[in-house]
């Protein structure tokens, strides 16, 4: 959709009025398949009933005509007022209420024209003020972000209730332009960055910015009778984006700044939205059944008004994989999402990989997350309530609190803002502009700066129900280009036996520069060995996961975390090597003084000014931040290194038992899963038309491989290794068994097998 169609679709929301509007049209109308007022009064005389307040006695009235409901609702409308003061961002439902409660009482004649008057002027005064902030300077840069969505909401939704009232168009005209630009950038907008559901800032800050965002698209459809939900997808992917990015305890993702993980009375509205927009049964469940949402909506009548009856609800653990499946991509934001089922314990992973959209998201491109029974691979550390401090600078937004790699150069500079304050060196991702601070404000905002933040995507992904997932991130943007030529990522996973591959390629422009990959956990984890492989497992709750490190092969793993350790970042801000960085604590969630330490205080009031003096109490309290992780780094230095690992995903004390091996060969190394899937990734630096690879002494049941050429054809050739002979070993180089497979249009093979072991594979395309 592009801006002038998005705005050619808004425009009418606001359009000067000339003929006298028909009340109500705020939410309900006389005549709406969705909140009509004959569904409505059907809706009441089965027994449910509005909220009881303003909005709900306005509501009751419009549904039965007792006089009673209307005069309650006018009696708090005289005793009290809109705010004149206050932060934009929380008053906005003040000014939604009050808006819809003037129309929906406006033809009441105990609504007198003085009170109108009054309510009208304050409503519009309102509108005004904040269509005079900076944010509104350019309406066509109004951003798809928390703030400017609720901002926008507040001049709406007085705007549209006031519309044919009295003299008040002749001064709303020029307002409404502006509301009517700003929205047709952010749906405009939407569609470059969400376009199917997730958001770039977290499910914390999107559940703010959806609240208005639905509202605001309702207003549309029943005042003009034009539905952006029909013209921007976002809005039919609202339920999915919850159903997929909860995890199995209720909990959402924690990617970006996810300051309070507890669902709260917008989540609520949102998916009473998707039940009465889309009549979305797994919504319906989620909202009714699930037990994560609370009882509390963001405006109550919202309740009575979404939360349709007639749409049942179903629990998505009673749906086949066909039905409702295990997978959900979101592009634009590219987070994808993989569970192994829709049950309490059930695995749930998500990796990311995508641009670079908003100063909420993280510098962590190309990681994942695991849940099991418990937060088993997490986005370690925690948001301060209101952003920037110590260690949210230091670590929490940085790549080294997240399961992804590091390539430290220690010249590297990274700073907060405009260059207002230097940062550690984290040997992570680029913090090296000041729009890493800022948000995308438009698609020609990003065209203009795309080579900045388009640092990450999801360039392969495929999927086949039962059998496996697979992805290839490529993060090689995401970093200084002076310290990294190239970071691919390439993950597979096999449900059945709930193991998860990753395959990492990373080449550095400097073989000194050091490489570390990282994998954070809760508790402290165990690091053995295990048939001759490297292990560390971690445990969280009733979870497990055992971690097989294949390559490098000569690998030092460091377990790093504890008291003091929790946040350690590895570099300081002056040039100094690994080694030379230290921990960064988490504020005190209760707030407090500021640290009397002066280099911190020097940080606390760059943030926020000389006259900061207290650190504010914080939701993350909530959070479950994480205390260690493990580092895999190479022992020698090269300028390109492979990294390999096998995750094994269970209840506690049921993982790392299993034999894992590493497959080793001619452009191509992979591992086998005793008794379960072999997996094979290219090593080569271009398209492969040959390779080989030995598999070891150890059955599997189905071969899996990589990154060959999309629907060409290949012969798999079996034949015997060169070891020792025994009265059963095949002879050296006798071929065994020939399979001519092909490719499939993600350029994968996967072939089901008997036994595969002591053997030769050689793979030649044809």
């Amino acid at each position: 959709m592009t801006g002038l169609a998005a705005s050619a679709l808004i425009a009418p929301l606001w359009a000067h009025a000339q003929t006298a509007r028909r009340r109500p049209c705020l939410l309900i109308a006389e005549e709406d398949p969705f909140t009509g007022l004959a569904l409505l009064k059907t809706r009441y005389a089965a027994g449910r009933r509005p909220s009881n307040d303003m909005l709900g006695w306005a509501l009751s009235w419009r549904l039965t005509g007792q006089n009673t409901f209307a005069d309650r609702a006018l009696a708090e409308m005289r005793s009290k007022r809109l705010p004149a003061e206050g932060k934009a961002s929380r008053t906005w439902l003040d000014y939604a209420r009050w808006s819809l409660a003037f129309d929906w009482l406006f033809d009441y004649p105990a609504f007198d024209r003085a009170l109108r008057d009054r309510i009208a002027h304050e409503l519009v005064d309102g509108a005004a003020a904040i269509l005079a902030a900076p944010a509104f300077a350019d309406p066509s840069q109004l951003q798809y972000h928390n703030y400017d969505l609720r901002y926008l909401a507040l001049a709406a939704f007085p705007l549209a209730a006031v519309e044919g009232y009295g003299d008040f168009d002749e001064r709303c005209r020029p307002l409404r332009a502006k509301t009517e630009k700003g929205f047709a950038n952010i749906l405009d907008v939407t569609n470059l960055v969400t376009p199917e559901g997730s958001y770039h800032e977290s499910l914390d800050y999107m559940r703010i910015t959806w609240a208005s965002l639905t509202l605001l698209s309702e207003i549309q459809r029943t005042a003009k009778g034009v539905d952006p939900a029909h013209h921007f997808p976002l809005f039919r992917s609202i339920g999915d984006t919850y159903l997929y990015k909860l995890l199995p305890d209720g909990t959402p993702s924690r990617e970006g700044d996810n300051e309070y993980p507890i669902l709260d009375t917008r989540d609520t509205a949102l998916l009473g939205y998707s039940v009465n927009r889309f009549k979305d049964p797994y919504s319906a469940w989620l909202l009714r059944k699930s037990g994560f949402f609370g009882k509390e909506w963001v405006l109550p009548v919202l309740e009575f008004l979404w939360d349709d009856p007639e749409v049942t609800s179903r629990d998505p653990a009673l749906g086949t994989e066909s039905e409702l499946p295990h997978q959900r991509y979101f592009p634009g934001v590219g987070h994808l999402v993989i569970r192994n089922g829709w049950k309490p314990d059930s695995t749930w992973i998500e990796f990311d990989c995508g641009p670079y959209f908003s100063k909420h998201q993280h510098l962590d491109q190309n990681q994942f997350t695991i849940y099991h029974n418990g937060y088993l691979a997490i986005d370690s550390g925690a948001d301060y309530t209101d952003t920037e401090s110590p260690h949210y600078l230091n670590y929490y937004r940085r790549t080294v609190a997240h399961n992804s790699i590091l390539v430290f150069d220690p010249s590297e500079k990274f700073f907060w803002s405009e260059n207002v304050l230097p940062a550690s060196n984290d040997g992570g991702q680029r913090m090296d502009s000041a729009r890493f601070w800022n948000t995308v404000r438009s698609r020609e905002d990003w065209d203009r700066t795309h080579d900045l933040w388009n640092v990450g995507s999801m360039r392969v992904i495929d999927y086949v129900p039962g059998q496996y997932h697979y992805a290839m991130g490529d993060a090689s943007k995401a970093y200084s280009p002076r310290k990294l030529r190239r970071f691919t990522r390439e993950i597979v996973y096999v449900p059945g036996r709930d193991v998860l591959f990753v395959f990492d390629r990373v080449v550095s422009q400097n073989p000194a520069f050091r490489k570390a990959w990282l994998l954070h956990g809760v508790t402290q984890p165990s690091v053995d060995e295990h048939a001759g492989v490297r292990m560390f497992r971690f445990n969280e709750g009733a979870g497990e996961l055992s971690v097989y490190s294949l390559l490098p092969h000569d690998a030092t793993v460091t377990r790093r975390g504890g008291p003091g350790n929790e946040f350690y970042t590895p570099g300081d801000e002056h040039g100094g090597p690994w080694g030379s960085g230290q921990n960064w604590p988490l504020e005190p969630a209760q707030g407090g003084p500021l640290p009397d330490e002066k280099r911190l205080r020097h940080m606390w009031k760059s943030f926020w000014g000389d006259d900061f003096s207290e650190i504010l109490s914080s939701n993350h309290k909530n959070v479950v931040p994480g205390a260690w992780r493990v580092e895999v780094s190479p022992s020698e230095p090269a300028e390109e290194d492979f990294f390999l690992h096998v995750f094994e995903i269970g209840k506690q004390g049921t993982t790392g038992h299993k034999r894992v091996k590493l497959l080793d060969g001619a452009n191509f190394a992979g591992a086998v899963f005793e008794s379960g899937p072999a997996v094979v990734f290219s090593t080569a630096t271009s398209e492969i038309d040959t390779g080989e690879v030995s598999l070891p002494e150890l059955g599997c049941d189905s071969l899996l491989i990589t990154s060959l050429q999309p629907n060409s054809v290949y012969e798999l050739n079996f034949a015997g290794l060169n070891i020792p002979p025994s009265p059963s070993a095949i002879q050296p180089g006798i071929q065994v068994s020939m399979l001519r497979v092909r490719a499939n249009d993600k350029g994968i093979v996967r072939v089901d097998v008997q036994r595969l072991e002591n053997l030769r594979l050689r793979i030649a395309r044809v």
